[in-house]
């Protein structure tokens, strides 16, 4: 049975990770608050045989984004996928994320350019997230 203290570092850890993964920076203090308790709600929620395995997965993964984007076409993993919401729907609040959420660069070529770059970058992580489901669900 895991401690409080063990379960709150888990979280923070976890919330680190994840706004790292998403945005590519530090979390801000107030979010990490904010995700904390609503990531507490979550966990609730869910059968500690899940939770285990969330835990597992997300702390042995060094990239969230595919392993994430294989458990939401895969079913598998739905927890992971919640926490990825979850930390979109907090940080979307923040200023400084703006520009992850809204375009304001102009041009049609340029636009194109960008969405067949994620096309195939998404394809990618597809790829390397099935891989790692792999290899995680057998550790």
């Amino acid at each position: 049975m895991m401690r409080q203290n063990d379960v709150t570092e888990l979280v923070l850890a976890e919330s680190e990770k994840l706004y790292k993964a998403i945005f590519g920076g530090d979390i801000p203090q107030g979010l990490r608050k904010r995700f904390c308790v609503a990531s507490d709600l979550l966990n609730a929620a869910v059968l500690p045989t899940e939770l285990d395995r969330y835990y597992r997965a997300m702390l042995a993964c060094a990239d969230l984004e595919a392993l994430e984007l294989a458990a939401r076409y895969t079913h598998r993993l739905p927890l992971l996928s919640r926490k990825f919401r979850l930390m979109v729907y907090l940080a979307e609040t923040l200023p400084e994320n703006q520009p992850f959420f809204i375009n304001e660069r102009p041009g049609f070529l340029a636009g194109m350019a960008r969405s067949a770059a994620g096309t195939f970058r998404t394809v990618f992580k597809m790829m390397k997230g099935l891989w790692i489901m792999r290899r995680v669900a057998h550790a």
